[in-house]
């Protein structure tokens, strides 16, 4: 059964350090004002025009011979992603994204203003992480009911998985219809603030 899952701006607070980093400031360094300034503009302005929703579905998992993977009819075979999994009895699949008016937003600066648009994409990198985190928190929180724990996620794009597994969760998670998300024929999503992953579920048992 595919979920849809959404928070408002309000409910995720932004992460400086993960900001700066993304920008690729080291934290303890940034003692300038108007770098200051401006991180706290491009958190204020994509904190406006996000819209953080996300589509997900679980599946049970089989492991099969020679490191492949199957689930809802699909195999994969990956040695990285079966050591992610590994002791999983079920996994989420999820699409999430920030909307279109991130994109927008930092496509516009990057014309008038490219010092300004770097640190909206950081930004916008930051907020995606954080609402991908407080989803798995969610997830987290679902499974305890049941003495369950969670594996990190794993994303398309890492390791051996490569991009054109994107195509399994835009399958399977219907995510153009659900979150109007699409995939190029080069496998990069827009909106571009968007992440897939898998998320493993075992019994601390």
């Amino acid at each position: 059964m595919i979920s849809l899952h959404r928070l408002t701006s309000a409910e995720i607070e932004p992460d400086f350090d993960e900001l700066y980093r993304y920008a690729g400031f080291a934290r303890q360094k940034i003692d300038d004002v108007q770098i200051e300034n401006l991180a706290k503009t491009a958190v204020a302005e994509v904190s406006e025009k996000m819209n953080c929703r996300s589509v997900y579905a679980k599946y049970s998992l089989e492991f099969l011979p020679e490191e492949r993977i199957l689930f809802a009819g699909k195999e994969i075979k990956s040695h990285h992603l079966m050591l992610n999994l590994h002791d999983c009895h079920s996994v989420y699949l999820f699409a999430a994204t920030l909307g279109p008016g991130v994109d927008k937003l930092i496509q516009k600066e990057s014309r008038l203003n490219p010092a300004k648009s770097v640190m909206l994409q950081a930004a916008g990198a930051m907020f995606i992480e954080r609402y991908c985190d407080l989803l798995q928190d969610f997830f987290r929180k679902e499974e305890g009911k049941n003495q369950n724990l969670l594996r990190p996620r794993y994303s398309p794009g890492f390791g051996d998985v490569g991009l054109d597994i994107q195509k399994i969760f835009f399958e399977l998670l219907s995510c153009q219809k659900n979150l109007a998300l699409t995939l190029n024929d080069s496998l990069i999503m827009s909106p571009e603030k968007s992440v897939t992953a898998f998320v493993g579920v075992y019994n601390q048992n």
